[in-house]
């Protein structure tokens, strides 16, 4: 980064960046840490304006409050101007001020996704038509694939170098907790092979610093607990298992009991078929367990209000299918999580006298279609009050 920004310091417009890497990798960190420090160097040359783009999500409310970080003044309202004449007067500050302006736009891509191309390309063009061009765009994102779903008007504008940000390693997470435990405890607090612990789990695992200080922060808290004096190599493990499981659990627990018979419906349906599980065999399902609890089972209907509950939790994900004449079915997936949600529901005391030994597998016309089976004459005999028995 401080190679492509230091042509500033030789009084060259820098190239536009395009920052990838995964959550906790440095990306806005080391970004505003960089033009600090040029800043610091060169304060008479260079502004910066940093804007996330989940929070300032359209053009018109990046481009005013890019203005307002070029001039310090309030002269421009924050709705009501029509585009053009917020584009103007950036282009006139910009050109007034004399000096550099790198606008950061971290989580770049939520910008794209939720106005298109053109919303860039109204930044861009704003930056390439300031007189003298002393304007540049760093981007932030996690998705690798951004660049892909932009035109080739956005793309020949952006014409950016990248930069990508690898997940941190032990090392690197180590050197990142050192410094932020002294001053905080006593010295010696923190075994050295539990601070080692630490960073090895959080490289193993995901290599994101801001999940790492988590993680050693709740086994200080664990210690603390504990009254323990030092924070040993258990009390990390303990804070890796709260981290990883305490809020499935948790959620598993607090559920309703037809909302748990459902998802064991689907626990049952999904060791059938994990791919294809569809509404009606995860009904079959409940209403089989139901009986097998001595519990009167809901209606279909409030099984589906369940399903869409679960999948608002995270705990299911759904696709609907359109099978053409014969109507929509949803599929439905269990997330990743299937063993452990199964151990937590045979916890429970409701839940944990009951084995899910029968399984129902519901017919799909989208299988008799592929086989070429002949659906009219199945759904005639059905209409006509004959009995079609499907296998």
């Amino acid at each position: 980064m401080v190679e492509a920004l230091s042509s500033i310091m030789r009084n060259s417009r820098p190239s536009n960046l395009l920052l990838y890497g995964k959550t906790g990798t440095g990306k806005s960190s080391i970004t505003q840490y960089v033009m600090s420090k040029l800043a610091e160097k060169a304060p008479d040359s260079i502004l910066s304006c940093y804007l996330n783009c989940q929070t300032f999500d359209s053009p018109y409310s990046i481009l005013i409050n890019v203005a307002k970080s070029v001039s310090g003044n309030d002269n421009i309202p924050p709705s009501g101007w029509p585009l053009d004449r917020v584009y103007t007067e950036l282009s006139s500050k910009i050109e007034k001020s004399k000096k550099y302006l790198v606008i950061i736009l971290d989580e770049i891509d939520k910008l794209v996704e939720k106005n298109g191309g053109d919303s860039l390309y109204v930044i861009l063009k704003a930056a390439d038509e300031s007189k003298g061009a002393k304007t540049s765009i760093i981007g932030i994102t996690n998705d690798t694939s951004f660049t892909e779903k932009l035109d080739s008007r956005v793309k020949s504008r952006l014409n950016q170098e990248s930069i990508v940000f690898p997940p941190y390693n032990a090392s690197e997470l180590k050197d990142i907790l050192e410094p932020r435990v002294k001053g905080i405890l006593a010295e010696n607090a923190i075994e050295e092979p539990a601070l080692n612990l630490c960073a090895a789990i959080g490289a193993q695992e995901h290599g994101d610093a801001r999940k790492a200080i988590d993680l050693m922060r709740i086994a200080i808290e664990l210690a603390i607990r504990d009254d323990k004096e030092i924070v040993t190599t258990e009390h990390v493990y303990r804070s890796r298992d709260r981290l990883e499981t305490d809020v499935l659990k948790e959620t598993i627990r607090t559920l309703p009991t037809h909302t748990k018979i459902v998802i064991m419906g689907c626990i049952a349906a999904s060791e059938m078929n994990k791919t294809n599980m569809i509404t009606g065999e995860i009904y079959a399902n409940y209403k089989d367990i139901c009986h097998d609890m001595k519990i009167p089972p809901v209606s279909s209907r409030r099984v589906s209000d369940l399903l869409s509950d679960l999948e608002d939790a995270g705990l299911i994900t759904t696709t609907i299918r359109s099978l053409g004449r014969y109507g929509r079915t949803r599929y439905i997936q269990l997330n990743e999580k299937e063993k452990e949600m199964k151990k937590y529901l045979m916890e429970d005391e409701e839940m944990g006298n009951f084995e899910a030994s029968t399984k129902s597998i519901q017919t799909r016309f989208g299988n008799y279609e592929a086989n070429n089976t002949n659906l009219d004459k199945i759904l005639t005999a059905a209409d006509e009050g004959s009995e079609a028995e499907i296998s």
